[in-house]
């Protein structure tokens, strides 16, 4: 066995980071999995110094690149799985809880006074489409009205409730006053 010294090793490092770089990439496709197995690579050796026989340092420190790439990419915590369609529509997402439902609710009633407060046409466009969830193109079809013109309506009255919101926000943060 060869010793190293540590200023050795760190011109050595210097030397193959990019070679050992390229090959950890070459395996695993990624950039940053390739800088975290050309670390580990790095590490390794540095680790495992006195088992290094002196003869070849670059074919020594390849093999180790090597055996951590193949080991990384066989690595069962790093296989994906597959899901079927139908088990994606199995997964649900998890229940808010109470005080995100109370501020979902208050944002809806804050949204639907708004709303109410805009003159026709946007009034009916603006309800529907914030607060009824029905898509402009399905509104266009029932009621006849262009498809354009309702996304005009929604644009004007997207403007208009920027305004009444921001006022009923201002209004809300004003302290009350007792008589």
């Amino acid at each position: 066995m060869v010793s190293i010294d540590v200023r050795t090793f760190t011109a050595q490092v210097e030397c193959y980071k990019r070679l050992v770089f390229q090959l950890c990439y070459a395996f695993v496709h990624n950039d940053m999995d390739a800088e975290d197995l050309t670390q580990e690579t790095f590490l390794a050796a540095y680790n495992r110094l006195d088992s290094f026989d002196g003869t070849n340092f670059k074919a020594w420190l390849m093999a180790i690149a090597a055996n951590k790439c193949k080991s990384f990419l066989t690595n069962p915590r790093r296989k994906m799985q597959v899901i079927s369609d139908e088990q994606l529509s199995e997964i649900t997402e998890p229940s808010p809880n109470p005080e995100e439902q109370l501020l979902r609710r208050e944002t809806q009633e804050q949204l639907l006074r708004c709303c109410s407060q805009l003159k026709e046409p946007y009034k009916t466009v603006a309800t529907l489409y914030f607060c009824k969830g029905v898509k402009l193109s399905t509104y266009a079809k029932e009621s006849g009205i262009p498809l354009r013109t309702l996304e005009t309506q929604l644009y004007r009255a997207k403007k208009l409730l920027r305004i009444l919101w921001k006022e009923e926000e201002d209004h809300a943060m004003q302290p009350s006053r007792r008589t």
